[in-house]
C-alpha cells in the first residue's frame, strides 16, 4: 500500500531538504550535490544558465569553497507555497531564504523563488529537476512570510 501524502513529505523533508540545509551549513558540496540524482536539470533563470549534474558540480565546488575560505558563514531555509507527492514523483516550489555572514559583517539575505521536482529511486528520494530565480526586494520577503515552514505539512495534504 502506498504512503499517504503526509508520509511522503515527512520522507523529502528527511531524504532532501533537512540534509539540504546542513550540507549548506558546513558548507559540504559533495553532500549537497548528492542529494541530485545523476540525470539532474538545472536552471538558473537568473543566470539563463541551465546545466546536468556535473556542469552544476564544476559552479558549485569553488563557490563553497571560496566562502568557506573566506570564514562565511551560510544559512539556508525554505518555506513551501506547492507540495505535491504521488507514487514516485514529488513537485515542490516555494521561496527560499540565503543568509550569508561574512566574519564580523551583518548577514547578506538573498530570497529566491524555486521549484524542484524529485523522484524516488531505491527507496531515496533525489531532486532531478532544479529551478530558481531571485525575487528582490520586499516581494521575496512577503513571499517568503506568507508560504508554509518545512514541517507545515498540513496545507498539502
Amino acid at each position: 500500500m502506498p504512503s499517504p501524502p503526509t508520509e511522503f513529505l515527512r520522507e523529502l523533508n528527511r531524504d532532501i531538504w533537512e540534509p539540504f540545509r546542513a550540507a549548506y551549513a558546513r558548507m559540504d558540496a559533495d553532500a549537497y550535490l548528492a542529494l541530485h540524482s545523476a540525470d539532474l536539470l538545472r536552471v538558473e533563470a537568473d543566470e539563463k544558465w541551465l546545466g546536468g549534474l556535473d556542469d552544476y558540480a564544476a559552479r558549485v565546488r569553488p563557490a563553497f569553497a571560496q566562502l568557506a575560505a573566506k570564514g562565511a558563514v551560510m544559512d539556508i531555509d525554505f518555506r513551501f507555497t506547492e507540495r505535491i507527492a504521488a507514487g514516485g514523483n514529488a513537485s515542490e516550489r516555494g521561496v527560499y531564504r540565503l543568509a550569508v555572514t561574512p566574519p564580523g559583517e551583518e548577514p547578506r539575505l538573498h530570497f529566491a523563488e524555486f521549484r524542484t521536482v524529485a523522484r524516488k529511486h531505491e527507496g531515496t528520494w533525489r531532486i532531478v529537476l532544479d529551478h530558481d530565480h531571485s525575487d528582490h526586494g520586499s516581494v521575496g520577503v512577503q513571499r517568503y512570510t506568507a508560504a508554509h515552514a518545512l514541517d507545515d505539512l498540513d496545507p498539502f495534504t
